[in-house]
């Protein structure tokens, strides 16, 4: 178990551009379960995990001034 809680704070901690974005669609497939858990509107769930996958690195490239790594 500590092997896995290890990687996965490793995985946490890396700021590489793969790591962000993988964070960033790990985020969107938690929202579409919890808001189609909680509603049970699963096209509801599907189009806020997609907007969330979507928007935070759109929000990241203009914060950064259009410079992606």
């Amino acid at each position: 178990m500590r092997k896995i809680t290890e990687k996965f704070i490793g995985w946490c901690a890396d700021d590489s551009a793969a790591a962000r974005f993988e964070r960033s669609i790990a985020q969107g497939v938690i929202a579409v379960i919890a808001v189609g858990v909680t509603t049970g509107e699963w096209g509801a769930a599907a189009a806020t995990g997609a907007i969330m996958a979507v928007i935070s690195p759109v929000q990241k490239a203009l914060g950064n001034k259009g410079e992606v790594e």
